[in-house]
């Protein structure tokens, strides 16, 4: 094992990794306890330009963090723990140009798989639950916070940043220190417990299922294109289903 305790360079790598874990674990498992609503940060006195201004913002910092806490801090473990050059950095979190093609032939049958897991497991959740299927979505709540040009750039961005880090970065991780089985259950779990921000169990039951299945694509393409190709489609796909339902009054 690579890591060691007396190396101040490892210990600053564990800070920002727990760091990382707290901001994306943590505080999504606090949020579960919590009834607070979205905060209606904008208002009618508000001028275009100011909304703007306010949504520019809040998308720079959720990216920023997106980015630092998914994709740098795994380099930074990679460079300071583990000493590797980015070529092996690559090998290690499956980012292979070899076999791109099918990765993404992969990654369609990925899409299919997923939309066929998350209606059956949406139509049980109801039947259980009597939950309005209105309420299952988080989308009316960052439609509080961002425009439909703003979300579509999030959902696009973020599964390649998720991706990395959990299907690239962690699953390399604890498959290291386990087995694939373990890598394969914890990181999915992991996953689905991040999805709780807006405190909606479902989004986190269906994270976790489609943590499982993505997964199990790495460990069968040995290429991480395969589910950023998917989990990027599916986002894009769910936003515009349910946009265009909308627009229908569904």
């Amino acid at each position: 094992m690579d890591f060691d305790f007396k190396k101040p360079t490892h210990l600053f790598a564990l800070i920002v990794l727990l760091g990382s874990f707290l901001l994306f674990i943590g505080y999504p498992l606090i949020s579960l306890f919590s009834t607070s609503q979205t905060l209606e940060i904008y208002n009618q006195s508000m001028t275009p330009f100011q909304k703007l201004v306010i949504e520019v913002t809040l998308l720079f910092f959720q990216l920023f963090f997106v980015f630092v806490g998914l994709i740098l801090v795994p380099i930074l473990w990679y460079k300071l723990v583990n000493k590797i050059s980015l070529k092996e950095m690559f090998t290690r979190l499956n980012l292979r140009r070899e076999g791109f093609q099918m990765a993404i032939l992969w990654g369609f049958i990925t899409i299919i798989i997923a939309f066929a897991v998350t209606i059956t497991i949406g139509l049980i959740y109801l039947f259980l639950t009597k939950t309005n299927p209105n309420t299952l979505s988080n989308i009316p709540d960052l439609q509080q916070l961002f425009s439909v040009p703003s979300l579509y750039l999030l959902v696009t961005i973020q599964p390649f940043c998720e991706e990395f880090f959990f299907r690239g970065f962690l699953l390399e991780k604890i498959i290291k220190i386990s087995n694939p089985t373990i890598a394969v259950v914890l990181t999915a779990i992991l996953f689905g417990i991040s999805h709780l921000t807006y405190t909606y169990m479902y989004t986190a039951i269906i994270a976790v299922a489609l943590g499982v299945l993505f997964a199990l694509i790495i460990l069968k393409t040995k290429n991480l294109y395969s589910t950023i190709f998917a989990h990027t489609i599916i986002n894009i796909a769910s936003l515009t289903l349910y946009l265009f339902g909308k627009s229908f009054g569904m």
